[in-house]
């Protein structure tokens, strides 16, 4: 085997040599050190110890305020009903309040549906660290000016916007849309709760990739429960994370640099009422899941979950080690909640009095403040102070969000879309280090390219015009995609901008979700789409909604590019046809280009645009050829285009259907018969207005597309028609596509299995 010229591959030789393999010891509750051990090492100030209990006081009385609100109990929101969901994290405050507090304020967190607390925690810490400027923005039109006036008055906004989210109120972070399993604050470097279990976790992995590539410093630490570490983006995301190619000489050269992340494995012993350490798994400590990932097992280390000073310690040796490029790191914190999964579940089924009493006894604010009052940090009046300090605090920002603005019921749909772009790329994304010559596209002498050799040149262009894009997927670096599409990107751009991923669709999409919140621009390559069902939760449930849930406070720029394999004798699995199910996903753009021309023109307005899309080639179009444009040649998405003119009947199409369609109104024409063809090329956004315009012109409509009839989006634009053209018609709108059954792998069968120019004559006959 030679070694490629790019030199990022060693040669692999056979070697059968036995041997036993080490996979080392994992440390367990290490940190023996004390308060009083801590001030006078100097690792923390009198001033820390108080803002780690102030932020434990402040989560505690948060998450107790959900339970009193449940039971009416909660005196500053009387009469007040609490619609929202109740999974309080009580008994787990040192777990996110060391964590927050050991990593930099402009550091980025994601977390889980029981993220509250992890919210609360990143807010009050992130605050402190802020410059002036930046905390009068938090505080629009104050006239505050000293710096301990203003952090405490954003901490008040703090607590304020983070109940206003929970009750849903137009006040909140995210104006209500996310809710309390939700909640997010990009301006502290929060990326999220996440009430998919595990959802959180690929996209926290994909922040850290974002970060890695521009150098910036930051970390993230991702907080996930143990349940979550029986989940296959889970696991997805560690090996992900732990890539060679992040650090190996003979991948990354002598820059490598790992990927700087914590894994915060949050193990409160319930999944939800099942116990994932020895029940639901076989391993008796959750770290032991590094072993699986890395040589050096991740840096894994079982940390006191219920000692805040333990939990800091372990989070700031952690950030050090990301930060040195030696990440990531997975941390398990050991610690405990005493509620049941939300307060519905009354846990008396699965937990005894006496285990929660043990716990209780070694709760984390009770035997921190022991420890303020012994050092003599602060006196028992002062305490006793601060708790009332914070107490009032909170039933001040309850009251006032239980009486806050409603979001206005017109406003439903408001934030499923962004409607800006990249129309300038900002001067210090111009800069882009090219590694070699740029793949050659060849055209013919009439100016032509095929499909896939357009969509190659629409990627050198935006590469080259924006270095943050990026393309991933599996095989598309050497190897250039199983299609051969990127071949060449890899040699011109370098292995930071274009690599191989695991095959491992959810982490790729998910990925991509992260790296596009903070900064990138991900162009993330699904082989099949078929694979795009694998990942259909972080495509579905992360990339389509985060703009809405956010309240439009982040965009989600990434082009998932999936290709449709039908008609190639590839089967049930390889060969489906799923645009249709994915334009059903509010907040997600879904493309489908037939010609070289609207591949590449459609394929840079996509990574321009700062909505996620999908976008679906077909591998039988891919050696299809047509004169393209040079240079820069853009498509703007939602446009139709009328691919043939005529006055008889309107048929509607896209992707490779079209040129069945083109080759019926040939046919059709000999017979006198005028069929005008209109390319939807987007669905999502949906031009009708093209489609309409052409059925009150002719009267007449055909649907047609390769997807299988039932559920199609057909049916959407035929019932569109019917419902808005409805005098139009001189003649019920009909559908042609595929057989509603699986696509078979014989050539015979799949003919018959997919439509053709003959059934779409047939069709437009019944019309007449």
């Amino acid at each position: 085997m030679s070694v490629p010229a790019n030199n990022y591959l060693s040669t692999l030789r056979p070697s059968f040599k036995p041997f036993k393999a080490d996979l080392g010891k994992i440390a367990a509750y290490q940190y023996r050190g004390t308060l009083a051990t801590a001030l006078e090492s100097g690792k923390i100030t009198k001033q820390q110890a108080i803002n780690l209990l102030e932020d434990m006081l402040t989560v505690r009385e948060f998450e107790e305020m959900i339970v009193k609100l449940r039971t009416g109990a909660y005196e500053a929101c009387a009469g007040f009903e609490y619609r929202g969901p109740t999974h309080v994290s009580i008994g787990q405050e040192a777990t996110a309040v060391g964590c927050t507090s050991g990593i930099n304020g402009d550091d980025y967190i994601t977390s889980t549906h029981r993220g509250h607390g992890d919210s609360v925690a990143k807010g009050m810490a992130a605050i402190r660290e802020m410059p002036i400027e930046q905390l009068k923005e938090r505080l629009p039109g104050t006239e505050l000016s000293k710096k301990g006036d203003l952090v405490a008055a954003a901490h008040e906004d703090h607590v304020y916007r983070a109940i206003a989210e929970l009750f849903g109120k137009e006040d909140g972070y995210c104006k209500g849309r996310g809710g309390g399993m939700h909640i997010a604050d990009f301006s502290a470097g929060h990326l999220g709760s996440n009430a998919i279990v595990g959802g959180g976790v690929p996209i926290a992995t994909g922040s850290a990739v974002s970060a890695r590539y521009f150098k910036n410093g930051k970390v993230t630490c991702c907080f996930a429960g143990d349940g979550a570490y029986s989940n296959g983006v889970v696991l997805e995301s560690l090996n992900y994370a732990a890539q060679g190619q992040f650090t190996r000489p003979e991948y990354a050269g002598k820059e490598g640099f790992g990927l700087p992340i914590i894994y915060a494995l949050i193990n409160n012993h319930y999944g939800m009422t099942g116990r994932a350490d020895g029940e639901v798994t076989g391993v008796n400590n959750m770290a032991r899941r590094a072993a699986g990932f890395a040589e050096n097992n991740m840096h894994a280390e079982i940390v006191n979950g219920m000692d805040v000073l333990a939990c800091f310690d372990a989070t700031q040796r952690a950030a050090e080690i990301c930060r040195a490029g030696k990440g990531p790191v997975l941390l398990e914190f050991d610690t405990y909640r005493y509620y049941g999964h939300s307060l519905s579940d009354p846990r008396n089924e699965y937990r005894t009095k006496d285990e929660e009493g043990d716990w209780r006894e070694i709760d984390p604010l009770t035997t921190f403040e022991k420890q303020v009052l012994d050092c003599g940090v602060l006196t028992k009046a002062k305490l006793d102070a601060l708790k009332r300090k914070v107490v009032d605090r909170n039933a001040r920002a309850a009251a006032k969000a239980a009486q806050a603005a409603e979001p206005l019921a017109s406003d439903v749909l408001r934030f499923m879309y962004t409607d800006t772009k990249v129309e300038k790329v900002p001067a210090e994304f111009t800069k882009v280090m090219v590694d070699g010559d740029l793949p050659e596209v060849k055209r013919s002498a009439a100016g032509e390219l095929t499909y896939k050799d357009a969509i190659k040149e629409a990627l050198i262009e935006e590469m080259v015009r924006d270095n943050r894009v990026v393309v991933y997927g599996e095989d598309v670096a050497e190897y250039g995609g199983a299609f051969k599409v990127t071949k060449g990107l890899i040699d011109a751009f370098g292995r930071n901008r274009v690599y191989n991923t695991p095959i491992s669709e959810a982490a790729i999409c998910g990925t991509a979700v992260g790296a596009a919140m903070t900064g990138l621009r991900p162009v993330a390559e699904l082989m099949y789409m078929d694979f795009a069902l694998m990942a259909s939760d972080q495509i579905a449930n992360q990339a389509a909604k985060w703009h809405y849930m956010s309240g439009a406070t982040v965009e989600i720029p990434l082009v998932i590019r999936a290709s449709v394999g039908g008609g190639k004798g590839y089967g049930g699995q390889h060969s489906q046809t799923l645009e249709s199910m994915f334009a059903h996903i509010p907040g997600l753009y879904v493309v489908y280009p037939a010609t070289p021309a609207d591949a590449k023109g459609m394929l840079k307005s996509a990574i321009r645009d700062n909505n996620p899309v999908m976008f679906v080639e077909a591998q039988l179009l891919y050696n299809a050829k047509g004169v393209v444009p040079e240079g820069e040649h853009i498509v703007p998405l939602g446009v139709a285009d009328i691919k043939r003119v005529g006055s008889d009947v309107t048929i509607v199409t896209w992707g490779p259907a079209l040129f069945d369609c083109l080759k019926a109104a040939e046919t059709l024409a000999a017979e006198g018969v005028q069929a005008e063809v209109v390319d939807l090329r987007s669905l999502v956004p949906l031009d009708m207005e093209t489609v309409l315009a052409s059925v009150h012109k002719t009267g007449r409509c055909v649907v047609v597309s390769q997807a299988v009839n039932v559920g199609s989006f057909t049916a959407e634009i035929a019932s569109r028609v019917m419902a808005e053209a409805f005098d139009s018609l001189d003649a019920p709108v009909l559908r042609v596509g595929a057989r509603d059954g699986i696509a078979p792998q014989s050539h015979v069968l799949e003919q018959a299995f997919l439509p053709n120019a003959n059934d779409i004559v047939a069709t437009v006959r019944q019309t007449l």
